[in-house]
């Protein structure tokens, strides 16, 4: 177990490859190299940020687990508050209850609740990396849940043109569209829409 300056602590999983960065009052940053970590942070967001090969994942308040292979795949579970992993101006946000996988070159995967449809949580793989497969698509509109609204949201800045229209139309079916959300700025993914959209939704997960 590792202690994060005054704010939280670490463990380390045996056989994990992990060191300090950066240790002051404003930034606490370690490096994942290989392994597992399981994270306990009490703080203000963004004090605590872990690197990897696939990205960084950026505290916001929270309890998480992330492991990662030799070649920097892996898996972000959060299990308390929210995480954000980023990579190259790609952002998941992830909440409690929520999982993300990752792959290097690639950053992270599209955010789903792990007690989603198994079918669901590999059709998000494959549209997160592969970037391909209309049947994949098509049934994850299909088979989304209201809570299922986290990975739909994400996927709307993933794809685009009819496609992006087809993943506003099941959220917006899912769930009632908040004052302050029109089809056209979401569309155009116009970020205060956006985040307006994603603190509503966030009230169904």
């Amino acid at each position: 177990t590792v202690k994060v300056g005054s704010i939280g602590s670490v463990e380390v999983a045996p056989n994990t490859r992990v060191w300090v960065v950066t240790a002051r009052a404003g930034e606490h940053r370690i490096a994942l190299a290989r392994g597992e970590i399981r994270a306990k942070i009490l703080a203000p967001p963004k004090l605590f940020f872990v690197d990897t090969a696939s990205g960084t994942a950026v505290d916001l308040g929270c309890e998480y687990e992330l492991r990662a292979d030799e070649e920097g795949s892996g898996l972000l579970h959060v299990t308390r508050g929210w995480v954000s992993f980023q990579w190259k101006g790609l952002e998941s946000l992830v909440p409690a209850g929520a999982s993300c996988r990752m792959r290097p070159h690639d950053g992270p995967g599209i955010p789903y609740f792990d007690d989603a449809p198994e079918r669901v949580k590999q059709a998000l793989d494959i549209l997160g990396f592969e970037k391909a497969g209309n049947d994949a698509f098509s049934m994850i509109l299909s088979e989304s849940r209201a809570r299922d609204t986290l990975s739909l949201w994400h996927l709307l800045s993933r794809v685009e043109g009819d496609d992006r229209a087809r993943v506003f139309d099941r959220i917006a079916a899912l769930t009632p569209l908040p004052a302050g959300v029109s089809r056209g700025q979401a569309l155009k993914l116009d970020p205060p829409t956006l985040k307006r959209w994603l603190e509503e939704l966030a009230w169904t997960w």
